[in-house]
């Protein structure tokens, strides 16, 4: 994977005062690989992310863990994805790291190279609504079943020919928008995943329409054709700061109830009596919105590439 300095050229800038040297060229991370892609299904172009999984796949292919605002997120991920043996390493960091189960990452960004694209997502990420959106930032909305044709009917299918994919281990991390497309697609079409890291999920988004409508669609689903493990995390200062800077943020977060929605999501699927639907909740204090991306990000591959049904932190 290559990351280029926007100040990369061979001529002075505001930022750079002299010319960069010849031989100084854009970052790279390890083991990774990148490519773009544009969709039938969205219209948008895509820049792919793929973590490499560090030994050979087992029988049951790899698990896979497909991150949104991948540009963002897998950055993080750097810090705990599984390596393969390292010829400079001790035993003993080899015996406390332990055999780490292999995985593939596959994080989903935009060819913009933003980290957090602003518009792309909030159009992708999000379902139809009827009601006022809530958003102050983008026009553009709506387009999550869309999104989900692009990850499951293009994205997918073409990865499957390069990688052996355990179609039993497919876990989808979110954040913000991202953790409400998580918890749209768990309550809409659960077959496409088996488990899900919904971080700060936006539920207010549309009057907070996805959690209303979730008794409804838990009427209606049946995870025991399609098992799911659900995280649900969210930072206590998302809506119970110490203090608000001002008026206007106190009123926005009372508003967007992003700890009490949350909980309240997760004590649903807690509730609905099934046994194949398992679902946890975590509020951290001293945590605000984008704590949560870094903290969700750092945690989620262990979730996902656990290898039995215990995968939920305790």
């Amino acid at each position: 994977m290559q990351i280029s300095h926007p100040c990369f050229s061979q001529s002075p800038s505001p930022i750079n005062r002299e010319p960069l040297p010849a031989n100084w060229a854009p970052a790279q991370l390890s083991r990774s690989l990148s490519f773009d892609m544009d969709s039938k299904h969205t219209g948008q172009r895509y820049r792919i992310l793929i973590g490499l999984p560090h030994k050979a796949a087992p029988a049951s292919g790899y698990p896979v863990l497909w991150a949104l605002d991948g540009l963002a997120s897998f950055p993080f991920m750097e810090v705990t994805r599984p390596r393969p043996a390292s010829p400079n390493e001790s035993v003993e960091w080899r015996k406390k790291i332990g055999d780490e189960p292999a995985g593939l990452i596959v994080a989903i960004g935009y060819a913009s190279g933003e980290a957090i694209d602003v518009n792309a997502r909030a159009l992708d990420y999000t379902p139809e609504t009827p009601a006022t959106t809530g958003d102050s930032f983008s026009s553009q909305h709506g387009g999550a079943a869309a999104f989900l044709q692009f990850l499951t009917q293009e994205l997918r299918p073409m990865l499957a020919r390069h990688f052996a994919m355990n179609p039993k281990q497919h876990t989808l991390f979110g954040f913000s928008y991202g953790g409400l497309f998580a918890l749209h697609t768990l309550s809409t079409q659960p077959q496409h995943f088996q488990r899900y890291w919904a971080a700060s999920p936006s539920l207010w988004f549309g009057d907070h329409q996805t959690l209303k409508q979730l008794p409804q669609h838990l009427e209606s689903l049946r995870f025991k054709q399609h098992p799911a493990q659900v995280m649900i995390t969210v930072g206590l200062d998302e809506q119970y700061p110490a203090s608000f800077a001002s008026a206007a943020l106190k009123k926005r977060l009372e508003t967007r109830t992003m700890v009490d929605s949350a909980e309240r999501f997760a004590n649903l699927l807690d509730g609905a009596g099934q046994a194949d639907l398992q679902a946890k909740f975590q509020s951290l204090p001293a945590h605000d919105h984008h704590d949560m991306l870094m903290h969700g990000a750092r945690r989620v591959i262990d979730f996902a590439f656990a290898p039995d049904a215990a995968a939920l932190p305790q």
